[in-house]
């Protein structure tokens, strides 16, 4: 057998052991007309923690696998021994085509809005925590392990007691590129046609469309530039 009749094969088992559990999330966190097209493909290797949230699907373009979780390998990445986790406890919007990698973890608290848009790939091993709100637009993109989240997952109150790290929304324009293990804090805004180096660390307002932005904290280092997509 050749190695692409055996990678077929395993694909084939993995989408059948997806099954079950993925029609019980379908009929679970979608409204019936939605959830009888089973657009969301979950991996059985996928753990809840917690589905008191609710999905809302907004493409018209519903069909098996549209949102696949927990599929998608890489170099780093092992499907037998990573485990994708899912907490859902706010509201995830979903706009189009998308896909969480193998091994990642989304986290959207009681108080968070996540919106994943067209095209929308979660690199595996990476990590989502939104308490506040997330936007990605239309064909973003990353690597493996990468992080994006607009909380410091833990409270600092100055000399008068008034909380003073509150959570602030993180916003990605079309077409954003992350590389391998870069870092998005809170209050983090990228326009359209941004490239971000590996190792990367991001934080503030990044208003120049087609650059490329590298280093920690994270600066322009090319403009003009335009990912081949």
């Amino acid at each position: 057998m050749n190695e692409r009749h055996r990678v077929k094969r395993l694909n084939f088992l993995r989408y059948a052991l997806a099954f079950p559990r993925s029609v019980w999330l379908n009929y679970r966190l979608l409204p019936f007309s939605q959830a009888r097209r089973l657009p969301l493909l979950v991996s059985h290797r996928t753990k809840i923690h917690n589905l008191s949230g609710q999905i809302v699907l907004h493409s018209d373009r519903l069909r098996v696998g549209l949102v696949k979780v927990g599929f998608n390998t890489s170099q780093p990445t092992d499907f037998r021994y990573h485990r994708t986790l899912l907490n859902l406890r706010g509201t995830l919007h979903i706009l189009g085509e998308c896909a969480i990698g193998a091994g990642s973890s989304v986290e959207v608290s009681e108080t968070g809005t996540l919106t994943l848009g067209d095209q929308f790939n979660l690199g595996p091993s990476s990590l989502i925590v939104c308490n506040s709100e997330i936007i990605f637009g239309d064909h973003v993109q990353t690597s493996w392990c990468c992080t994006v989240m607009d909380t410091d997952q833990h409270r600092l109150f100055d000399s008068q007691g008034q909380w003073c790290n509150p959570d602030r929304p993180i916003r990605f324009g079309h077409h954003v590129w992350l590389g391998c293990h870069v870092v998005v804090t809170k209050g983090t805004v990228l326009p359209p046609h941004t490239t971000v180096g590996a190792m990367s660390c991001l934080h503030g307002i990044y208003d120049e469309e087609h650059t490329v932005l590298a280093g920690n904290p994270a600066k322009i280092v090319r403009h003009g530039i335009t990912r081949e997509w």
